[in-house]
């Protein structure tokens, strides 16, 4: 059959089968769906979650191209002190999460605490990921 992003979308988000984990103490880290066009001259488009829980996530369309700059809300905090650098290593911790990991979190909780305004985020955020999969189509078209 016909296999689209929005198919490989649904399969990492299939908890049913055991794909995607959401279990105390563990979680499924992140998915990714790749699209790689045939043609040399277009450029490939990564969909990341870049939080856990695919189900709860939304697949982000990246494209990596010579000069690209990280988006400061997915990039890890640094640390002038850092522990893992120090000598004796991690005497302390420090938070390492990225901004959009740290708004997965919340949206989680959100979700199991308001079920209902979860479930109105969670389209929201479902809209957004297919305006980023139509993006890509205009793009790659």
């Amino acid at each position: 059959g016909h296999i689209t992003e929005e198919t490989l979308m649904s399969i990492l988000r299939d908890k049913a089968s055991g794909i995607c984990v959401d279990s105390a103490g563990f979680r499924t880290a992140g998915s990714m769906v790749s699209v790689l066009p045939r043609d040399p001259a277009l450029p490939c488009v990564h969909f990341l979650t870049g939080t856990p829980d695919p189900s709860r996530s939304v697949f982000k369309p990246f494209v990596f191209v010579a000069g690209i700059k990280a988006a400061p809300q997915v990039r890890s905090p640094s640390f002038p002190q850092d522990p893992a650098r120090q000598i004796p290593r991690f005497r302390s911790s420090v938070d390492r999460r990225h901004e959009l990991y740290r708004r997965h979190q919340a949206a989680l909780e959100l979700m199991e605490r308001e079920p209902e305004r979860g479930q109105r985020l969670l389209g929201t955020l479902q809209e957004l990921e297919r305006q980023g999969l139509q993006g890509m189509r205009e793009l790659l078209q």
